[in-house]
C-alpha cells in the first residue's frame, strides 16, 4: 500500500532486466530487492552504486559520465524511440512509462539513481556524487 492506493505490481520488467544484464551470481538477490516493496528503494540505490560490479560486462555497449551527450548515444536513442519503464528511488520519476529520449532527460535531471528499461536495452545512471556519476548503456545484442 502506497499513499493510500492499492496497486498490483507487475515485476516482469525488473525480472527481464536482471536476467538479461546482471551477472549470474548476483541475480537472485537483486531481483528479490527490486520486487519486494520494503526493499525496493534500497535495492535500486544499492544496485546503482555498485552497477559496475553487478552488470554483465558483455552487455555494456557504452559507458561514461558524458554518455547522454555522445553522438553514438544520441543515434541509439533516435533508433530506439520506444516506451521505457523508469525505476528510481526518486518518487518523481519512479514508475513512469516514457519514450526513451524523454526517460533519459528525466534521468539526467534527477540527482538520484535511475534505471531505464527498454525492450532489449537498458540505461543505468548512478546517484550524483562528488566523484561523478556512473552511466551505462546496455544491450542484449552487442
Amino acid at each position: 500500500m502506497d499513499d493510500g492506493k492499492i496497486r498490483k505490481m507487475d515485476h516482469s520488467q525488473e525480472r527481464r532486466f536482471v536476467e538479461s544484464f546482471i551477472v549470474k551470481n548476483r541475480r537472485e538477490r537483486l531481483l528479490n530487492m527490486l520486487t519486494t516493496p520494503k526493499k525496493r528503494h534500497e535495492g535500486l540505490s544499492r544496485f546503482c552504486h555498485r552497477a559496475k560490479d553487478l552488470l554483465d560486462p558483455d552487455r555494456i555497449i557504452m559507458e561514461g559520465e558524458d554518455l547522454e551527450r555522445r553522438p553514438e548515444f544520441m543515434s541509439f536513442a533516435k533508433a530506439h524511440g520506444e516506451m521505457c519503464l523508469v525505476l528510481s528511488p526518486d518518487p518523481f520519476v519512479d514508475g513512469q512509462l516514457l519514450p526513451f529520449e524523454d526517460a533519459v532527460i528525466q534521468a539526467v535531471m534527477s540527482f538520484d539513481a535511475v534505471l531505464i528499461i527498454g525492450g532489449d536495452f537498458a540505461v543505468v545512471l548512478g546517484e550524483v556524487m562528488k566523484g561523478g556519476r556512473g552511466k551505462y548503456l546496455l544491450s542484449e545484442y552487442k
